[in-house]
């Protein structure tokens, strides 16, 4: 976590889209929890466009994850240290934030 941030370039642009990308499909997923599911399958909202890990989170966790535009759910250990900070710990999934350019460009996307 306490690692040091280097340039900002088209790899942390592309996992920061990555993940805007993932959080908009879990927006609609969360629409479905309106109807009175209590816990639904996410997608990992890391920056990897090839992840495929399911996280199940509850409307609150969930309300939790969204609280701040610059912060995600993720699979534990599918932090990019560069440009995210861990928040919390679950022990299904982590939130993360991302920091500097990459947390301008997630608040830019929400």
């Amino acid at each position: 976590m306490g690692e040091s941030r280097g340039s900002f370039g088209e790899r942390e642009k592309r996992v920061a889209y990555n993940e805007a990308w993932f959080r908009d499909l879990n927006e609609r997923k969360a629409q479905w929890m309106k109807s009175g599911l209590t816990t639904s399958g996410f997608r990992c909202e890391c920056g990897s466009g090839a992840c495929g890990v399911r996280l199940r989170l509850s409307k609150t966790e969930w309300d939790e994850a969204r609280s701040e535009p610059n912060r995600f759910a993720v699979a534990p250990g599918h932090v990019v240290y560069e440009v995210e900070e861990v928040v919390k710990e679950y022990p299904d999934f982590w939130l993360v934030e991302k920091q500097g350019e990459a947390g301008a460009i997630a608040k830019e996307l929400e």
